[in-house]
């Protein structure tokens, strides 16, 4: 027995998941940059960082402010509130792989431990980095204001970098942050889709069964003698979902069966996310 859904019974929606992960330096892929090295590996991650996150920011815009019109990984040029203008001649820049962590890291949830340096960083859900436990500060003005931010975070690639090179506490250089032993926290974004279906059977629908344990075994599809009576209602155990070729895709099952009313309408939901 079947029914076809109208559009009325449908519902399609999505929203974002989110899973914890905490990595070590072992598990994400670190890149030291510097401009003018003789090694061709750290000047060419330089032109990779320069090109595709700080065009807008780097040293280009002094004489040719054309560059500040170029949209970038970083710049999206949507006003996101990231700070890109601390693009120096050295740094570092370190991927996470997208199997850990989807479609994204969660703006807000990212912090890096430094066990070498000491030095602890958060983001700001704007895609700038700054320390908790800073002692020097460029100024006086909030941890993560374009003065004190010591880096950036890219959500949607998975990518983060450290760009600040002055000293944190006096011993230690920014430069050295994710030079040694350290630690990430973060949460994955999941995009999951929802399907929702409202599954209708009005009184005079669906009254029939297809259980075959109530028909007698002689295969004349007659109901057993203690169910032919008026008081034996159908029971509804499991809702199927099938497509057009009436194949079938899933089904819900039922806490307990219903019995399937023949005076008022009745209508069950099943929802499916994947």
């Amino acid at each position: 027995m079947y029914k076809y859904f109208t559009t009325e019974q449908q519902n399609t929606y999505e929203f974002n998941a989110h899973k914890s992960y905490t990595l070590n330096q072992s598990s994400v892929l670190r890149h030291q940059f510097l401009s003018a090295s003789n090694n061709s590996t750290s000047a060419s991650y330089y032109q990779f960082a320069r090109i595709n996150f700080y065009l807008s920011g780097s040293d280009y815009t002094v004489n040719n402010p054309l560059f500040n019109t170029v949209a970038t990984i970083g710049d999206k040029k949507q006003q996101s509130g990231i700070f890109l203008n601390k693009f120096y001649k050295s740094g570092s820049i370190c991927f996470v792989s997208q199997s850990k962590f989807n479609e994204g890291i969660k703006p807000g949830s990212f912090s890096l431990t430094d066990t070498t340096t000491t030095a602890k960083i958060v983001d700001d859900k704007k895609g700038n980095l700054y320390s908790t436990n800073a002692t020097f500060s460029q100024s006086v003005s909030a941890l993560s204001s374009s003065d004190n931010y010591v880096g950036n975070i890219f959500y949607d690639i998975g990518a983060f970098s450290i760009t600040e090179t002055a000293s944190f506490d006096g011993s230690n250089d920014y430069t050295d942050v994710t030079s040694g032993d350290y630690s990430i926290e973060y949460k994955g974004s999941n995009k999951i889709t929802t399907y929702d279906w409202t599954c209708e059977a009005l009184p005079n629908e669906l009254n029939n069964t297809t259980n075959f344990t109530v028909f007698h075994s002689n295969g004349t599809d007659q109901l057993k003698d203690n169910l032919t009576g008026s008081s034996v209602p159908t029971y509804i155990t499991e809702v199927g979902l099938y497509d057009e070729q009436n194949s079938l895709m899933g089904y819900a099952r039922l806490s307990k069966p219903i019995p399937k009313s023949t005076k008022i309408p009745m209508r069950f939901n099943v929802r499916m996310d994947y």
